[in-house]
C-alpha cells in the first residue's frame, strides 16, 4: 500500500501543478473581469451564469461515458481489449456532441431569453455550446490519460491549452474589445487545438471495435450516471441560478467572485487528488488491503484540503483586495469560509461514493444526487430571500453535507470501509473554528492581523496533535518527509526519485 500512496502523491503533485496553472490563469483574469473599463458588475454576473450553464451543458454531453470507460477499462474480463473499449466511448462521445450542437445552436436566442430575459447574448451562448461540445470530447481523452497514469502528458497538454486560451482571451478582450464573446471564442479555439494536438495519441490507443453486449452494459452502467452527472452539475450551480432568479446581478457577481476564490481549493487540491486517486481506487478494488487504502485516502485528502481551507478562509480579505479591481466586490469576503467548507464535504463524497461504484450501484447515486439537488433548490429558495448571498452559501454547505452523508450511508451498506470518522470530525471542527476566526480579525490593522492569522494557520497541525490525531507511524513519516524535502540542495535528486515510483499492483 505504501507504494500506492507514493504513486498517488506523485500523480497528485503533477496533476496539481497543472491545476495550479489553471487557477493562476483564472486569478490573472479576475482583475480584468472586475475592471469597470472592460466589464460592468452586471456583466461579471452574466459571466457567472454562462460559466455554470457550461458546466450543466458539459454534464449533459458527457452521457456517463468517462465513468463507464473508467469502470470497464480495468475490468479483469476486458483488459485485453482496452483500445476497443476506448474506441466505443470516444466515437459515441463525438456523435453525441455533434447531435447536441445541431439541436442547441439554433436555440441560442431562446436560451438567452430564458437566462437573461433578452436575446442579446445569443452569440455568446453559441460559443458556450461549441466550447462545451469540444470539451466533452476532450474529457474522454483526458480520462484515458488518467487511466494510463499519463499524468505528465495530461498536465502538459492542459497547460498548453491554458496558454492558448489565456493569450486569446487577453487578445480578444484588450485588443478586439469583444467582451464576453471573446472569452468563449478563446475557449472554442483552445479546446479545438488540444483535440487536434492529441489526435496521434488518440489514434494510437484506438482499435475499431463494437460489441453490442458490452456497449449495452456500459450504457446501462452509464445512464444512471448521466442523470447523476446532470443533477450533480445542477447541484453545483443551483445557488447561482437561484441568485439570478431571486436577486440582482450584483449579488450573482459577488457570489461568483467568492466562489472563484474558494474553488481554488477544489481545482488545485480536491480535483488533483481525484484525478490521481480515482483510477487507483477502482484499480485496487480486488486487492486485499483495499479498504485500509480507501480509509487513508479519505483521511489524508481531507487533511490536505482542510489545511487549504484554513489558508483561503483566514486570508480571504487580503486575497480579494489583491485580485479585485473594484471595491464593490470586497463584501464577498463573508461567504468564502462557508463555501470553502462546503468543498470539504464535496471531497468526502467523492471518496466515499466509490463503494457504490465498485458495487455497481449507480442507480443509488442517481437517486441521491437528484434528492440532493432538489433539497439544494429548496434551501436556496428559503434562505436567499432572508440572507441574500449568505443564504446561498449556507444552502450550499448544508446541501453538500447531506449529499455526502447519504452517499456515505448507502455506500457503507454495500461496501463497508472502516473510515476514521472521529479524526475527520476533530479535523473539521478545528479547521472550521480557525477559518471563521479570520472574519473576526479583519477589523485589525494589517500587521497585527497578518501575524495573528499566520499564527492561527501554523497552530492547525499542533492542535490536532493535542487530540491524538496522528499515529506513531504517521509522525515518523512526517518527520522523514520534512527532513528529506527541507534540504534545498537535494531538491533535484528528491524530484528525480519520484520518477521511480510505480504502483505495486
Amino acid at each position: 500500500m505504501l507504494k500506492s500512496i507514493k504513486t498517488s502523491f506523485k500523480d497528485t503533485v503533477i496533476y496539481g501543478l497543472g491545476n495550479v496553472a489553471v487557477k493562476i490563469v483564472g486569478l490573472l483574469l479576475i482583475p480584468i473581469y472586475t475592471d469597470q473599463k472592460f466589464f460592468s458588475t452586471d456583466q461579471f454576473g452574466i459571466l457567472g451564469i454562462l460559466e455554470i450553464s457550461a458546466i450543466v451543458l458539459t454534464a449533459m454531453l458527457a452521457s456517463g461515458l468517462p465513468q463507464s470507460l473508467t469502470r470497464w477499462f480495468w475490468d479483469k474480463d476486458y483488459k485485453e481489449n482496452q483500445k476497443g473499449i476506448f474506441f466505443m466511448s470516444f466515437s459515441t462521445q463525438v456523435i453525441v456532441s455533434l447531435i447536441f450542437c445541431v439541436i442547441l445552436i439554433p436555440l441560442s436566442g431562446t436560451l438567452s431569453l430564458m437566462l437573461f430575459s433578452k436575446p442579446d447574448w445569443a452569440k455568446v451562448i453559441t460559443f458556450v455550446i461549441l466550447a462545451s461540445a469540444i470539451q466533452s470530447v476532450n474529457n474522454v481523452i483526458n480520462t484515458l490519460m488518467r487511466l494510463q497514469s499519463k499524468s505528465v502528458l495530461y498536465s502538459v497538454t492542459n497547460l498548453f491549452k491554458l496558454i492558448i486560451v489565456l493569450s486569446l482571451t487577453l487578445f480578444f478582450i484588450l485588443s478586439k474589445k469583444m467582451g464576453l464573446e471573446g472569452i468563449y471564442l478563446a475557449q472554442v479555439i483552445g479546446n479545438g487545438i488540444v483535440v487536434l494536438f492529441l489526435l496521434g495519441y488518440t489514434i494510437k490507443n484506438t482499435r475499431v471495435f463494437f460489441d453490442k453486449i458490452i456497449f449495452k452494459s456500459m450504457n446501462a452502467y452509464g445512464f444512471p450516471l448521466l442523470l447523476a452527472n446532470i443533477s450533480a452539475a445542477l447541484f453545483t450551480v443551483i445557488d447561482r441560478f437561484s441568485l439570478n432568479s431571486l436577486t440582482v446581478l450584483k449579488s450573482v457577481a459577488l457570489y461568483n467572485l467568492a466562489f472563484k476564490i474558494s474553488s481554488v481549493l477544489k481545482l488545485v487540491l480536491a480535483d488533483s487528488m481525484k484525478l490521481a486517486l480515482g483510477p487507483m481506487m477502482i484499480k485496487r478494488m480486488d486487492s486485499p488491503d483495499n479498504k485500509r487504502f480507501y480509509s487513508k485516502v479519505l483521511l489524508y485528502s481531507s487533511y490536505v484540503l482542510m489545511l487549504g481551507i484554513v489558508v483561503i478562509s483566514l486570508f480571504s480579505l487580503e486575497i480579494i483586495k489583491v485580485i479585485a479591481t473594484s471595491k464593490a466586490y470586497w463584501d464577498a469576503v463573508v461567504i468564502i469560509p462557508v463555501l470553502s467548507l462546503s468543498i470539504f464535504f464535496a471531497n468526502m463524497k467523492e471518496v466515499t461514493v466509490y463503494g457504490l461504484h465498485i458495487a455497481k450501484k449507480t442507480r443509488i447515486i442517481g437517486i441521491v444526487v437528484v434528492f440532493s439537488t432538489v433539497l439544494s433548490l429548496v434551501l436556496n429558495f428559503l434562505l436567499i430571500p432572508v440572507w441574500d448571498i449568505a443564504g446561498a452559501a449556507i444552502a450550499t454547505l448544508l446541501s453538500q453535507f447531506i449529499y455526502w452523508y447519504v452517499c456515505y450511508y448507502y455506500s457503507q451498506r454495500v461496501f463497508y470501509v472502516p473510515y476514521e470518522i472521529r479524526k475527520i470530525t476533530v479535523m473539521l471542527v478545528t479547521g472550521a473554528v480557525l477559518s471563521f476566526s479570520g472574519l473576526l480579525l479583519n477589523g485589525l490593522d494589517l500587521l497585527p492581523r497578518m501575524i495573528i492569522k499566520t499564527a492561527c494557520l501554523i497552530s492547525f497541525p499542533f492542535i490536532l496533535y493535542l487530540f491524538k490525531f496522528y499515529e506513531p507511524v504517521e509522525l515518523q513519516a512526517i518527520k522523514g518527509f520534512i527532513n528529506k524535502w527541507s534540504k534545498i540542495k537535494n531538491l533535484k535528486s528528491n524530484l528525480s526519485s519520484l520518477k521511480g515510483i510505480t504502483d505495486d499492483l
